[in-house]
């Protein structure tokens, strides 16, 4: 009993009193080294517990959680500040900002598609990094909003960075498979997926297979194929590559129709940020995070909520 009042005496000299390990050895006559190793053994006996003020109030609990569940390497939640029906600019702002962080000289970098994406480029500073690349990793669609374009995104992540942009001179999807084994066939494309194996940085949204999703209402695939995919499982897709919400991809019936990177060459890359917000995606969501393709996640809060119930993590 001692020994362990004496170490509470210790705490409280440490914790609430500030004292220095050389005070405390001086008023005990112990050596430092000894204070040391009494302080490290606190928290294992019971006698001092450590809290991270603001953890339960904010979103790093809900970002901690979610990166434990799914093995990420980073969670970012947005603040949408109460507006989570109007939830893209603040999760845009927030990806443009990490981007603007992470982009190094010479990368890489790998992009998609869609809305979500191009708000976000939209909102990048202008750097002059010159000795980068951007690859496109979809092929082209033929759809009425320039923005939305995987052509249009990689140039103006391009002109953001002052850097080289390589294209894929390709539809995404094509009506038949005997389309897609000529297209591959072709010299430039090969060297686009050549490019795609180089990527150390990929930066996609994630996509939903419903009748409403962007992909069906602008035409690329069908309402009949979506209710296929559903069919068979899958709730969500990574560059049009549909994913099952157990996370697998394998034997999918319109894969020998599309033109994207293939979702093994995504494994592959060190970082691929996944852009995602609107509680209708939350299936979605865990689809592709199951896939273990994804690395970073940039979700709004109230999506991040929304999975974390879904998933039981509280």
């Amino acid at each position: 009993m001692e020994r362990k009042s004496l170490y509470i005496k210790i705490a409280h000299w440490y914790y609430n009193l500030g004292l220095t390990q050389d005070e405390i050895a001086k008023r005990l006559s112990f050596t430092r080294q000894r204070v040391n190793r009494i302080i490290n053994s606190l928290a294992d006996m019971g006698i001092v517990t450590i809290k991270v003020n603001g953890y339960e109030l904010g979103n790093v609990r809900y970002e901690t959680l979610i990166e434990e569940y799914f093995g990420l390497k980073q969670v970012i939640v947005a603040e949408s500040y109460g507006e989570s029906d109007n939830y893209l600019p603040s999760l845009a702002s927030v990806a443009a900002q990490y981007l603007d962080d992470y982009i190094q000289p010479k990368m890489t970098i790998g992009v998609s598609w869609g809305i979500t994406l191009a708000e976000t480029i939209g909102r990048l500073s202008f750097s002059k990094k010159n000795d980068c690349m951007v690859v496109q990793m979809v092929g082209a669609q033929n759809i009425d909003k320039d923005i939305l374009k995987s052509d249009e995104i990689a140039r103006a992540l391009a002109e953001k960075l002052d850097c080289a942009c390589y294209m894929l001179y390709a539809p995404v999807v094509v009506d038949h498979a005997e389309t897609k084994i000529m297209l591959m066939g072709e010299k430039f494309i090969q060297k686009s997926f050549e490019y795609m194996k180089r990527c150390n940085l990929a930066v996609f949204g994630i996509g939903q297979l419903t009748p409403d999703s962007t992909m069906c209402k602008r035409g690329l695939l069908k309402e009949k194929d979506i209710q296929k995919l559903r069919e068979e499982g899958f709730r969500g897709d990574l560059c049009v590559n549909p994913i099952r919400l157990d996370g697998t991809w394998d034997h999918c019936f319109i894969k020998d129709r599309v033109i994207t990177v293939d979702m093994e060459v995504l494994k592959e890359i060190p970082n691929v940020v996944a852009i995602a917000g609107g509680e209708d995606k939350t299936e979605a969501i865990i689809s592709c995070l199951k896939s273990k393709c994804v690395n970073t996640l940039i979700i709004d809060d109230a999506t991040a909520k929304r999975l974390i119930v879904t998933l039981n993590l509280v």
